[in-house]
């Protein structure tokens, strides 16, 4: 099974996500990967879609942004990986 399509969307989505919930709280990516101990480039890739995230890392993530760790993973509706309908771009995916 091929998931590289998959885990490519997965990591824009998830990027996205935490991308957009920082803006939310008016927080920079600098101030941000202080506040939770992470690397700002790590972030910036995290943010980026090019750099898979460890779990550990996103609990830091959904710590400091004080959501849930479901939050991160918003858009990618219920369907396994290679199941899930999209366009190429994390705002295709199904909701």
């Amino acid at each position: 099974m091929d998931t590289a399509e998959a885990c490519k969307f997965v990591r824009a989505r998830v990027g996205s996500n935490v991308g957009r919930l920082c803006c939310d709280k008016g927080l920079s990516q600098s101030r941000f990967a202080a506040m939770i101990g992470v690397d700002r480039s790590h972030l910036n890739q995290l943010i980026g879609g090019k750099s898979n995230v460890t779990l550990d890392v996103l609990v830091k993530i959904a710590d400091g942004l004080d959501v849930p760790l479901t939050s991160l993973f918003f858009g990618l509706g219920d369907a396994a990986p290679q199941r899930i309908e999209y366009d190429g771009t994390p705002e295709g995916a199904a909701q």
